[in-house]
């Protein structure tokens, strides 16, 4: 008797996790503190855009959203 799930995995967790982490990080290189980056980063896994937030200290505005061709 064969065991083996052929079924395909729910990876939709992991990506959200990629994504939430690749946009915390980016949002701290560029110089946004803490709490905004995460607000930024969980804003970013659910929809796919951040909006406008500031970072490089308080002296710019940016956005990180995934784009379309992937």
């Amino acid at each position: 008797m064969d065991r083996t799930d052929t079924r395909p995995r729910d990876t939709r967790g992991v990506r959200c996790f990629r994504d939430f982490m690749s946009a915390y990080r980016k949002a701290r290189q560029w110089r946004c503190s803490w709490v905004p980056a995460t607000i930024v980063a969980t804003r970013f896994a659910l929809t796919g855009d951040t909006g406008l937030f500031t970072a490089w200290d308080g002296w710019g505005c940016s956005r990180i959203y995934r784009s379309t061709r992937r």
